[in-house]
Parts: structure tokens; sequence; C-alpha cells
């Protein structure tokens, strides 16, 4: 008998944690996919690539992560994101290559290119790169891409919080019915 009431109460606090952790990604997916933000963690950025010009190396719905730049050495080869400041893609993030560096530090004049790009974009300095790419994910790309369509977001956000939340309610009338029983057998016993 103790030894199901154990198994119980870890079962309860297991399934608590997991809903905290539930309802934290849930809200942090939420804020990132209302506010169109950058997920960041611990100095670590999350990427999607959204357009084909580093094709066939990153290729659209890649989910790159890459480590915010603290203004070390930039690499010819590196790929870096950068906030474009003319032409069409100005106010937008670009993920690009860097096939030429002038000059060190800050002031460090870098020109980016897409792979697919015929022609390189126009020079920024370092100070203007946002971040390095460290390297590509291989499951958080296909669960962002079930995640960021209608269905997908049903499916693997909606539903498993309706569930929770169904769970509890039933767990809180279990509760309220016992404590009913309980208060019931006291009168019982009084009278």
């Amino acid at each position: 008998m103790k030894k199901t009431n154990v198994l119980k109460k870890i079962l309860s606090i297991l399934g608590g944690v997991l809903i905290a952790v539930e309802m934290i990604a849930i809200a942090f997916l939420l804020i990132v996919k209302i506010s169109g933000g950058v997920p960041s963690f611990f100095g670590y950025n999350m990427y999607v690539i959204v357009s084909p010009s580093m094709s066939p190396e990153l290729e659209v719905g890649d989910v790159i992560i890459s480590k915010e730049y603290d203004e070390g050495g930039l690499s010819v080869g590196d790929v870096v994101q950068y906030v474009a400041k003319e032409g069409s893609a100005k106010g937008k993030i670009i993920t690009h290559k860097i096939i030429r560096v002038t000059g060190e530090g800050a002031d460090a004049v870098v020109v980016t290119q897409g792979v697919a790009n015929p022609e390189p974009d126009p020079a920024i300095h370092a100070s203007d790169v946002m971040a390095v790419m460290q390297y590509k994910t291989h499951v958080i790309d296909k669960v962002y891409g079930v995640i960021s369509t209608t269905p997908g977001f049903i499916c693997l956000v909606l539903v498993p919080m309706m569930a929770m939340i169904v769970f509890e309610i039933v767990d809180l009338a279990k509760e309220i019915h016992k404590a009913k029983e309980e208060e019931g057998g006291k009168e019982n016993d009084e009278a």
C-alpha cells in the first residue's frame, strides 16, 4: 500500500514538472512567434533560414544556432547574421557567408554573400555583425517546421496544453469530491 502511494506521489511530482516545462516552452514559443523575435539562450541564438540565398549549405526552414558576436576575429568562411541597412532587405536579418574581411576589430569592413547569390552584399562593419553561426540543427528544424504550420501548432502545442488543463480539472474535481466525502464522514461520526 505504501509503495503505491509513493509511486503516485512521484508520478504526481513528475507530472507537475512536465506541465511546468511544457507551459514554459509554450509561453516561450508563443512570445517568439507573436513578436517575431530571435530565441536566445545564454548567448546563443536560434535563426530560421527563410530564403534560398545560402542553398545548398543552408536550405529554407533549416534552424541554425549562432553565438552572439563579441567583436573577436571574423574570418572568411564564417556564416554571420546582421541587419541589412539598405536595399530590398533593409531592416531584415541576413544570414550570409563572409567572403572578405579588411581591417581588424569593430572597424573591420566585412563583405558577405549568399552561396546561391551571384553578387556580394553591400559591405558592413564588424560591429554590425549580430552573431556567428556555430552549427545547423537536425531536430529543432523539423519540430519548428511542424510547429510553424497552423495544424502543427494545434497538434503540438494547443492539444497537449488543453489535455493538461483537462487532467488538472479532473484531479481537482477528485480532490474536492474526496474532501467532501471526508467531511461527510466526520459529520456522520459526530452524529
